[in-house]
């Protein structure tokens, strides 16, 4: 009786820790009620963070701001947005791929062309 309720109740406690992950808490409670809890930490802890799924893509907010901007003609602001785009997609990764390598160039390329059009 009490090997089953430290069972469960350490199965809630990892259900818990995976709240905030991408398996969530009752992915991470069934895991570890079904297999066991030690299991279960472990497929938790090896799972990604929530947080960072849905911060993944945050460049594309300021691709979108940047191009609202060039169209009022608001190059300063562009600018600015396109190179917090660029950071983000030079920083929040674990390797840069080919693709992203090439969206990174060619906003270096309309940062340089708004450069060029604020200073004329």
């Amino acid at each position: 009786m009490e090997i089953a309720f430290g069972w469960i109740l350490f199965s809630v406690l990892i259900g818990f820790l995976g709240r905030n992950r991408k398996i969530g808490f009752w992915g991470a409670f069934l895991f570890s009620i079904l297999l066991s809890p030690v299991i279960g930490l472990i497929i938790t802890l090896f799972s990604d963070n929530a947080k960072n799924e849905k911060e993944k893509h945050v460049f594309k907010k300021y691709v979108e701001l940047a191009e609202k901007a060039k169209n009022r003609e608001d190059c300063k602001t562009a600018i600015d947005n396109y190179l917090d785009a660029i950071y983000h997609l030079e920083h929040d990764y674990k390797g840069i791929d080919k693709s992203r390598q090439d969206l990174i160039i060619s906003l270096k390329k309309k940062v340089e062309k708004l450069k060029v059009k604020l200073i004329e």
